[in-house]
């Protein structure tokens, strides 16, 4: 395998790593939400009102153990969405590179 075609892989790996991270991170969003709309009924109905129901289920120690689920996932996808565009940026820094050469020869 030459190392142009090593790199793509590469960074086919990271970019489908990447979108898969961005998945968990959509569907720990998704658990933070329901376990605040969840915290928001359970306090509703032991008759707090809706404004204290909301402060109580978002200081629940559930609550913060799952957005600190979803900050997590959040960085990772960010993490290897940004590595995967720095893996890009390098590709094309390398064949416009290479682009030049070839015009430079030409020009010979």
């Amino acid at each position: 395998m030459s190392n142009i075609e090593r790199a793509i892989a590469e960074a086919e790996e990271l970019f489908v790593s990447a979108g898969q991270a961005k998945v968990r991170a959509e569907a720990q969003d998704l658990r933070r939400k329901r376990v605040r709309a969840a915290l928001f009924v359970k306090y509703k109905a032991d008759g707090n009102p809706a404004g204290a129901s909301e402060q109580m289920a978002e200081a629940d120690p559930v609550y913060e153990l799952a957005c600190n689920d979803w900050e997590i996932a959040a960085m990772e996808a960010e993490t290897l969405r940004a590595q995967a565009e720095g893996k890009r940026l390098k590709f094309e820094a390398w064949r416009t590179q290479q682009s030049t050469a070839r015009a430079q020869m030409n020009l010979r």
